[in-house]
């Protein structure tokens, strides 16, 4: 029997460090044979929405979708936290939908949580859609494939006026009135393949259903490779560039079931300390450098797969090397924090490290563009 998590990790590979080449080996052909359908069904299937043929719905209230058009982690999530902050500031009625990925309640929908108090665990709500109800105060999170029904629960149960769709760019079964596009800025297209064989979900050209344009992870000094094929297919529409930068150390003591009390630490805590990290995310590396340039010393890190589901094994491996290493504390991100974190005793302090979006000099920019769009599109009474 094939083990299907080498196929898994084989095919990940030739996703990720693929060559630029079609036909560099059979199992790279292959895929690229089946990306050519892939894209052949995609490009179908946005037609088929265009021209009518195939029907979205529409939820009777703003709704935001937040997506990209590649699989990876170009960071949604934060994103999606920091517009639904923005909204709540700004005194609309928000909630968050999400599919749920991988969760319990994918199939079936509900309540993450009520913006006061989570209703679900780690396991039945998704790692994204918990962290989003942990980190957002005064905001419902609801989870469900089918979005206009958790939609229409929002509304029912929470008046909301305003519906931000987290990862919800391919998503046309649900009408929307804005599109934010993120693009990671340093390989906004990856190597130009479509899955299997690459990264891309769907054709560039699709990008003309964006209203605007995110560029995540941006660095000022080197613009990002695609910029230019960027500047061509957005037409002028809004770009904005951010970051993501460490926030806060933090400690929750409570039960996946309620939000609980958090202890946090400033960043500098990390800093002089022997530390044991490991991450289960798009981009582990790039969490590892977030660490070290908190200026710990790294005794060991354990890197895992995206949406990694720890075994009790794991836990243990995980444990043991930090006794073996010395470490001080144990590290991890928030989305693997509340996967981990109740299940076994740990014998050092186990502290998860937020991040938040950073727009920097154009912070002020991107909210008067969210603050303008809603005006007209959620006027008040």
């Amino acid at each position: 029997m094939y083990d299907v998590s080498f196929l898994r990790k084989k095919i990940e590979s030739v996703m990720i460090h693929g060559s630029e080449s079609r036909f560099t080996s059979f199992f790279e052909t292959s895929l690229y044979l089946i990306s050519l359908a892939y894209a052949g069904t995609v490009s179908l299937r946005a037609l088929s929405y265009k021209k009518g043929i195939l029907k979205s719905r529409r939820l009777p209230c703003t709704v935001i979708s937040i997506g990209n058009v590649t699989v990876g982690g170009t960071g949604k999530t934060p994103l999606t936290i920091h517009v639904a902050g923005l909204l709540k500031g700004l005194d609309y009625k928000v909630a968050v939908l999400s599919r749920g990925y991988k969760g319990c309640k994918e199939k079936s929908g509900g309540v993450v949580s009520d913006g006061q108090r989570i209703h679900m665990s780690p396991e039945a709500a998704g790692d994204e859609p918990y962290l989003m109800a942990l980190k957002l105060d005064g905001v419902p999170v609801l989870v469900g494939r089918d979005r206009f029904e958790i939609g229409m629960l929002a509304i029912r149960e929470f008046g909301s006026e305003i519906l931000v769709l987290d990862d919800a760019f391919q998503h046309l079964q649900l009408d929307r009135d804005l599109d934010l596009v993120l693009l990671d800025a340093v390989c906004p297209f990856g190597d130009g393949h479509f899955l299997p064989r690459g990264i891309l979900r769907e054709p560039l050209r699709q990008l003309i259903r964006g209203d605007a344009f995110v560029l995540t992870r941006s660095d000022p000094v080197a613009l990002p490779s695609g910029y230019q094929v960027l500047n061509a297919l957005t037409k002028g529409r809004p770009v904005f560039q951010c970051i993501h930068v460490p926030d806060v150390l933090t400690e929750v003591r409570t039960s996946p079931s309620a939000k609980g009390e958090k202890v946090s630490y400033d960043l500098d805590f990390l800093r002089g300390r022997r530390v044991l990290a490991f991450s289960g995310i798009a981009r582990n590396e790039d969490f590892r450098m977030m660490i070290e340039n908190q200026g710990c010393a790294m005794a060991r890190f354990l890197s895992f797969p995206d949406h990694h589901k720890y075994s009790d094994e794991d836990l243990q491996t995980i444990r043991r090397s930090a006794d073996q290493s010395g470490a001080e504390h144990v590290v991890t991100t928030e989305k693997d924090y509340v996967r981990v974190a109740h299940r076994v005793s740990w014998p050092i302090k186990l502290l998860a490290l937020g991040i938040r979006v950073s727009f920097g000099d154009e912070e002020n920019a991107f909210s008067n563009y969210l603050n303008q769009k809603l005006s007209a599109l959620c006027p008040r009474c």
